[in-house]
């Protein structure tokens, strides 16, 4: 299983500096955030992909419904000449962004044509890689007249952001590998078993890459890490029933579900406090859905990543907050860029 890095520097510059020292360091891919108030994720890695050689790179995610397919395949082809080929990207049916746009209500209501529209557009990137004329008649996309005749560097590879059973077997007929969303190992065996029957269905599963977005919240000082994680929960997963089932009692979940104003506090000011749900419970969110501790807590850790690897992940990407390079540099010295 091969460890990657979720990366969101202050800038173009600390893109390409962190992104040489995980290069350096032996890492394979580093990714960026593409949120609501985010740097552009292909500008941002230019400077990173014209001065390596080996790394691949590219968002987490976008959406079909945020930047129409021709302009994402155009970014992302150009993001790929850069790279010479090494150009990723995960595809997404979007979440806060389509909220800030007012292209869909709530977080945890799904754009009426989410699944269509992202097998769509990841058909759009596929056939557009060959780099010859293509039209494209869609139910959700249409494209007339694109000749991208520059493109010539091997195909990027691409990636359909999904989780659930839909949009697990839409990615499995269409897309390079999925990344999950903060999979717990509670719910991971079910989600393989998903997954790969819809790849076998479709004879797909060799060289299928199965990725899972995690945060990383791990320091020198336990109380920074707890602190950094709890500003971070509420992107965990959307904290919804099904991701925190398994690892909580019903009543523990009832009550989370209603005290869900702290944690949305907490990430909106960007503080660690959340008053209204009990220390215990919070810790129990923030042991499961992140890798959370000081550096006592690593050997287990390590295990964790090692069921994970056993499950059947095949990449783990690790999301960064702050003194992203220490984190880097901790992460190599100690799980490694690669878990046998």
């Amino acid at each position: 299983m091969r460890i990657q890095l979720i990366l969101e520097p202050d800038s173009a510059e600390e893109f390409r500096r962190l992104g040489r020292l995980a290069e350096a360091l032996g890492f394979d891919a580093v990714w960026t955030a593409n949120h609501l108030s985010a740097r552009d994720p292909f500008l941002s890695f230019a400077p990173l992909a014209l001065d390596s050689s080996s790394l691949r790179m590219g968002p987490v995610a976008v959406s079909p419904f945020e930047l129409h397919p021709l302009k994402m395949a155009n970014q992302l082809f150009t993001l790929n000449e850069f790279a010479e080929g090494r150009a990723n990207i995960v595809v997404g049916g979007g979440g806060g962004t389509l909220i800030g746009m007012h292209l869909k209500s709530g977080r945890y209501v799904m754009h009426g044509q989410m699944i269509p529209g992202v097998r769509e557009c990841v058909e759009f990137l596929k056939a557009a890689a060959g780099g010859e004329a293509l039209t494209f008649s869609g139910d959700v996309f249409q494209v007339s007249g694109y000749r991208p005749t520059w493109i010539q560097q091997p195909a990027p590879r691409i990636y359909v952001g999904a989780t659930r059973p839909r949009m697990l077997r839409m990615a499995a007929a269409v897309a390079d590998g999925v990344m999950f969303s903060d999979l717990t190992l509670g719910r991971l065996d079910e989600t393989m078993r998903t997954l790969h029957s819809a790849l076998d269905e479709h004879t797909r599963r060799a060289g299928f890459r199965l990725n899972n977005l995690y945060a990383w919240h791990v320091k020198p000082d336990r109380a920074e890490a707890q602190a950094e994680a709890r500003r971070k929960l509420w992107v965990r997963g959307m904290i919804e029933r099904w991701y925190i089932e398994p690892f909580l009692t019903s009543d523990e979940v009832d009550y989370v579900e209603s005290h869900m104003d702290g944690i949305i506090k907490a990430y909106t000011t960007n503080t660690p406090e959340i008053d209204d749900l009990p220390p215990a419970l919070l810790e129990k969110l923030v042991d499961e859905l992140t890798f959370c501790g000081d550096l006592s807590d690593l050997d287990k850790l390590q295990q964790r990543m090692q069921a994970f690897k056993n499950g059947g992940v095949t990449e783990m990407s690790l999301r960064l907050y702050d003194n992203p390079e220490d984190s880097i540099r901790l992460i190599a010295e100690t799980i490694g860029t690669s878990v046998a």
